[in-house]
Order: structure tokens, then C-alpha cells, then sequence
């Protein structure tokens, strides 16, 4: 039996980090960790705070983090990179560095398991509004104009700055046992979890036969098994508690990295 790593939300280069190269440096101590432990790795979205390719320029400040996945890469480690609502808009570096892209929900095999990955935003949405916003950033024809168009410097300002408005409309500060701000995620009082997770037992209920799906995206960690023996994990995020999974011949488990 193989076994593989699944880890989501680390928001890497978040203004919102007191030390961001703190954060860095334990993403790749995971992932060093992770890579000689696993047969593949997948990272499961906005593993980025904001990552959007344009036609010459990257986000700064992520030098370190992708030096480190390519590298693994190099040594034949399958890495994969599902796409989250912060970082979308790979064009071909992150392919380039030998990571596999996967856009969309997906269905895979893994251990003879039947397994549906996504990052989870967007599924089961309702809100216009934010069905809106959803196909303003998926259209190919605003990114085209957005990445072509848009000096690089003013477009990646406004994209680390958006982001970071973003996480502040979900997180809300309480201080943990040592008085230092924390951020500790709003979706658990939140619309956007029940649109996902009504969504993911939906899926299988129409999908008996799938044995889990694994998802990100809610910064809390959830692991429900359904009626019909469906596992739906939703990973932790990895900026707090740093929550990864595991999947291996005895199923899936949940871990926080110390």
C-alpha cells in the first residue's frame, strides 16, 4: 500500500503573518517531512495568500517555497497542486517546476480507493454575489486582460492586498494561552460551510460508490463519514493549528504538525 500527504490553506505570504519566514520554513519542514514519507503529496489550495502568473512577473517573496517543491520535484516525488480561490492563476511556472495541476474537482484512485479532491470554494454556493465575483475569476477572458494588461507590480499589490482584506472579513483575532493574536477561522459560523458540506453529502449520496472526498478551503478540520460509508475530510488549515492528513492501508487520519 502507498501513501500519500494531503495538506491545504497554509495562505503563505499573507500580510496578516507577524513572520512570514517562520511560516515558510515550517511549510518546508512538513513538506521535507511529507516528500520522505509519502509516494505523492498533494496540496490541497491556497497553499499562496496570492499567486497569479503574468506574461513576464510572479508575486515576490516566494523564492524559498519554490525552490524547495521544485527540488522535490526533481527527485521524481509526484507533487500535486489542486488549485484554491487564492491561487487559481497558474499559467505554467508551477507545471514547469514538475508540479501536477489540477484545476477542477477531481476524481482519483488511491490504495484502490475511490477519492474525490477539491479545494472546496465555490461548491454548493448560493450568493449571487459571490457567484459573480467566482466568474469574474474564472473567466478566461478577465484573466487574459488582468494578466496582459495590468502593469505586474499594480496587479500583484492589489492581489496581496485584496487577499488579505478577504482573510479579515473571515477570521476573526482571539488571544490564545500566551495573549499574542491568533487568527481563528469564521466559516464554523458561517454560510460558506454549510453550502460545502451540503454539497459534499450530495455528492454522495449521488455517488455511492466514492469512498472519500477530501477537501480544504474551511480552515477547520471536519472528518464525517456518511449513510453510505462516504468519508468527507475537510483538512485543517496550516497557519494555527498547521493540520495535514495521511492516507495509508489503515484509511485516512487527521494530524496537526509540531
Amino acid at each position: 500500500m502507498k501513501k500519500y500527504y494531503f495538506v491545504g490553506d497554509a495562505h503563505l505570504g499573507s500580510l496578516l503573518f507577524k513572520d512570514k519566514e517562520e511560516h515558510d520554513n515550517r511549510f518546508i519542514s512538513w513538506l521535507d517531512m511529507a516528500c520522505a514519507d509519502s509516494d505523492e503529496v498533494f496540496l490541497m489550495g491556497d497553499i499562496f495568500d496570492f499567486w497569479f502568473e503574468f506574461a513576464h512577473s510572479i508575486p515576490p517573496g516566494y523564492d524559498k517555497i519554490l525552490a524547495a517543491l521544485k527540488e522535490k520535484c526533481s527527485t521524481g516525488k509526484k507533487i500535486h497542486f489542486v488549485c484554491g480561490n487564492h491561487d487559481q492563476w497558474t499559467y505554467g511556472y508551477l507545471s514547469n517546476l514538475g508540479l501536477i495541476i489540477h484545476r477542477k474537482p477531481e476524481v482519483i484512485t488511491l490504495n484502490g480507493k475511490k477519492i474525490l479532491i477539491a479545494h472546496g470554494h465555490g461548491l454548493g454556493e448560493k450568493r449571487k454575489a459571490t457567484l459573480i465575483i467566482n466568474k469574474i475569476f474564472e473567466n478566461s477572458v478577465c484573466q487574459w486582460l488582468f494578466r496582459h494588461l495590468i502593469p505586474p507590480k499594480i496587479g500583484i499589490a492589489f492581489g496581496i492586498k485584496w487577499s488579505a482584506d478577504n482573510r479579515k472579513k473571515h477570521d476573526k483575532k482571539a488571544k490564545n494561552n500566551e495573549g499574542e493574536n491568533t487568527f481563528i477561522d469564521y466559516y464554523s459560523n458561517n454560510t460558506e460551510e454549510s453550502f460545502q458540506m451540503t454539497w459534499a453529502m450530495d455528492y454522495a449520496r449521488q455517488h455511492p460508490d466514492t469512498d472519500y472526498i477530501i477537501m480544504a478551503h474551511l480552515h477547520r478540520e471536519e472528518n464525517r463519514l456518511t449513510g453510505n460509508g462516504t468519508q468527507i475530510i475537510i483538512l485543517d488549515e496550516f497557519y494555527n493549528r498547521y493540520g495535514y492528513g495521511v492516507l495509508d492501508e489503515s484509511g485516512m487520519s487527521l494530524y496537526n504538525f509540531e
